[in-house]
């Protein structure tokens, strides 16, 4: 037979593990939201870094600002050709080109792109290998870039070379 006291502690019992559910369920949902509020944050400046560069395809006078970029992060010293207004256009979009490649990288590995659409991207990837242009973005964007990507990006050109 159960007495009063019983059903007391039973009851204290079953409050006591419904409120530690609903906590573990709040601090789950907060966690989820945060971790959503920074990718939010993190493709927001994604998408404003490529509107940066998209203004160096649409105002070509902003090639000087391109070549400083380009200038400071070679060693000093290294001279590079001068490219024509068009390579500076076609230079201008394999930036463009080579941060979107970065952001699918990215979420492959983040396991939110499943390896058969990535390795297209690979492929992709492995052919521009051969252009020169992108060869000099690749160098001349050294450290701006996820750095697991541009390994990869090296390697790839490495491949190419030989």
């Amino acid at each position: 037979m159960v007495d009063s006291t019983d059903l007391i502690v039973i009851t204290s019992v079953a409050q006591t593990v419904v409120i530690t559910l609903t906590l573990a369920v709040f601090i789950f949902q907060f966690r989820s939201q945060e971790r959503s509020i920074r990718e939010s944050a993190v493709q927001n400046v994604m998408g404003r870094y490529t509107d940066f560069v998209r203004m160096l395809v649409d105002k070509p006078e902003l090639s000087r600002l391109r070549g400083f970029i380009e200038k400071s992060n070679l060693p000093e010293g290294t001279k590079l050709e001068e490219l024509s207004p068009e390579d500076e256009l076609v230079y201008a979009y394999l930036l463009l080109g080579y941060g979107m490649v970065e952001e699918i990288f990215l979420l492959h590995q983040k396991k939110w792109i499943d390896d058969a659409s990535w390795a297209q991207w690979s492929a992709f990837v492995q052919k521009m290998c051969h252009h020169p242009l992108f060869v000099r973005v690749h160098l001349a964007s050294h450290g701006t870039f996820d750095p697991d990507f541009e390994d990869y990006v090296s390697k790839m050109i490495k491949g190419a070379a030989s």
